[in-house]
């Protein structure tokens, strides 16, 4: 079983174990749950100061791992809406993602 939740929640075996990252934005953690009610981020902001860390994380992590999650038949849909993204929104969500997770010792 660790094997496979590590595989599966850090992405850290590249697909060997997961056949794709178990990653999520805020629009579907929104969806599952009642987790965003009383949250001051908004689930529907890419970017900004009132937008969740889920999106611009969720998207930098696509961003990233672009060439390698663009092969696997799993991820086409999210990765497909990356051609949306203009390079200047691309180079906005790199810097918040990147000042978020150095604000927490990343």
């Amino acid at each position: 079983m660790l094997p496979n939740v590590l595989g599966m929640g850090l992405h850290a075996d590249g697909g060997v174990t997961a056949t794709k990252p178990y990653i999520a934005s805020a629009n579907y953690i929104h969806k599952m749950g009642d987790y965003c009610d009383d949250c001051r981020y908004d689930p529907k902001k890419r970017l900004g100061a009132d937008a969740c860390p889920f999106n611009y994380l969720y998207w930098n992590f696509l961003i990233q791992h672009e060439q390698i999650l663009r092969r696997n038949p799993r991820m086409g849909p999210s990765v497909l809406g990356l051609r949306r993204i203009n390079p200047d929104t691309r180079a906005a969500i790199h810097e918040q993602a990147a000042e978020f997770i150095n604000a927490f010792g990343g």
